[in-house]
């Protein structure tokens, strides 16, 4: 049981780390001119951006945490701590991608809703 849970978190770590998600930082793309007060509503939209998902990486490394520990319970108390590392870790992993992605479009969503011409 172990081998196949290492190989499924293996697989979901390469997959995450393939993510092709835009970090909030990473420039905006426009489809026009910049308008007034850009650079302020970005400098305001990005700081909001940033708050989004705080606190969602931990929970979701927590309960892998409490998941691949249970799955490691079935076979030994060392297989346990095993379990539970790698689940926080893949938890963790894909809770990250998750909050950039949702940081991202927030970004740009809340750019778009100023008024100004961004596509990404």
């Amino acid at each position: 049981m172990t081998g196949k849970f290492l190989t499924l978190t293996a697989l979901i770590l390469l997959l995450t780390a393939c993510d092709e998600t835009v970090p909030v930082n990473a420039p905006l793309q426009l489809n026009g001119p910049t308008g007034t007060h850009f650079e302020a509503d970005e400098a305001q939209c990005r700081s909001m951006a940033r708050q989004v998902g705080q606190g969602y990486i931990q929970q979701s490394a927590a309960l892998g945490g409490v998941g691949g520990a249970l799955v490691g319970a079935t076979e030994s108390r060392d297989k346990a701590a095993v379990g539970a590392l790698l689940g926080a870790v893949t938890g963790a992993a894909i809770a990250d991608a998750q909050v950039k992605q949702a940081q991202r479009d927030y970004l740009v969503d809340c750019m778009q809703q100023a008024g100004h011409p961004v596509v990404g």
